[in-house]
């Protein structure tokens, strides 16, 4: 046997060796992006979530329901409509905070904004459900969560306030005042109890 020949052998031994480990050292790496990249997406507690996010919510509601009677006691009820339309948004606005967009919505929506989607019209849908079933209103809540966003409603509850523009019989004033804000408005036909929708 040459020298050279000897020297082509141990040359060709080596190479093998240090392929090996590489490919052993890729394999591993493969393995560990593989473990990360199909790791379970792990939810939140959803009553922690609810806890989080009810004091931003139930926050909304009481402004807004504050500047409503405020305003019908100066104003009648022609005046609430007019906060509702031109305030609620920006009371909305203000209570959006720490990552939480706050809003309305409902299966008969006044303004076309407040439009359900899917996910928010099946959690309509199932506290109407549960609410006939003789769940309490104050467990009327859902929670959503992947991994881009967190939803959360909670349902709203008809009162006698609300029946002066959302009732089933309504003032010809408040009427003509709403055909005029919101032509293609649904929210009316409420009664005491009934669900009107959800933050």
């Amino acid at each position: 046997m040459t020298q050279a020949t000897m020297f082509k052998r141990m040359f060709k031994r080596m190479f093998k060796r240090m392929f090996k480990r590489t490919i052993a050292r890729f394999a591993s790496k493969a393995v560990m992006l593989g473990l990360l990249t199909i790791s379970p997406f792990v939810l939140a507690d959803p009553a922690v979530t609810i806890s989080e996010v009810k004091p931003i919510m139930m926050g909304f509601g009481k402004n807004l329901k504050a500047e409503l009677k405020q305003a019908m006691m100066s104003g009648g009820p022609i005046e609430g409509i007019a906060i509702c339309n031109t305030q609620a948004p920006e009371i909305a606005k203000q209570a959006s905070h720490s990552g939480w967009a706050v809003a309305r919505t409902s299966l008969k929506w006044r303004n076309d904004k407040n439009e359900p989607d899917q996910w928010e019209k099946e959690q309509l849908i199932e506290f109407d459900r549960k609410l006939k079933t003789g769940e309490s209103s104050n467990k009327l809540w859902s929670v959503y969560e992947d991994e881009k966003e967190v939803r959360v409603m909670k349902a709203i509850m008809t009162d006698g306030v609300c029946l002066v523009c959302h009732g089933e019989s309504l003032m010809p004033a408040v009427s003509k005042k709403l055909n005029e804000l919101y032509p293609n408005d649904h929210a009316t036909g409420f009664k005491a109890g009934d669900i009107r929708g959800a933050f």
